[in-house]
C-alpha cells in the first residue's frame, strides 16, 4: 500500500507541475486545491480507521494554512524587490516557520 501512495502522491505533484510549465494558473489552481490534504487525509483515514485522529489532523490543517500564505509573500514582492529566486525561497521559509510556531503557540 505504501508503493500506491507514494505513486498517487507524486502523479498529483507532477501533474501540476506539467500543468504549471503550460499555465501557471492552471497548475496554481491545481496546487492550491488541497489535494495533498485531501491525500493525507484519506491514506491517514485508511491506516488508522480513527476519525477524532484525522478530525484533529484537519483541524490543524484548518488554522494552519493562513501562516503558510506567508511563504508566497517575498514571491509577490520579487518583481520590486528583484531577489533572486533562492533568496525569496528562504524568507518565505523562515516566514511560514515562525508564523506556524507562532500558530502552535496561539492554539495551546
Amino acid at each position: 500500500m505504501l508503493v500506491v501512495k507514494v505513486l498517487v502522491s507524486v502523479a498529483v505533484l507532477l501533474a501540476a507541475v506539467e500543468m504549471a510549465k503550460r499555465s501557471p494558473f492552471w497548475g496554481a489552481v491545481v496546487i492550491a486545491l488541497p489535494i495533498t490534504s485531501m491525500l493525507a487525509m484519506a491514506w491517514l483515514y485508511w491506516d488508522t480507521r480513527d476519525i477524532a485522529r484525522v478530525n484533529a489532523f484537519a483541524r490543524d490543517i484548518f488554522f494552519l494554512v493562513p501562516p503558510s500564505l506567508l511563504f508566497f509573500l517575498p514571491f509577490v514582492f520579487e518583481p520590486r524587490s528583484h531577489w533572486p529566486f533562492w533568496l525569496n525561497f528562504a524568507i518565505g521559509v523562515v516566514l511560514t516557520a515562525c508564523a506556524m510556531l507562532g500558530m502552535r503557540f496561539m492554539l495551546k
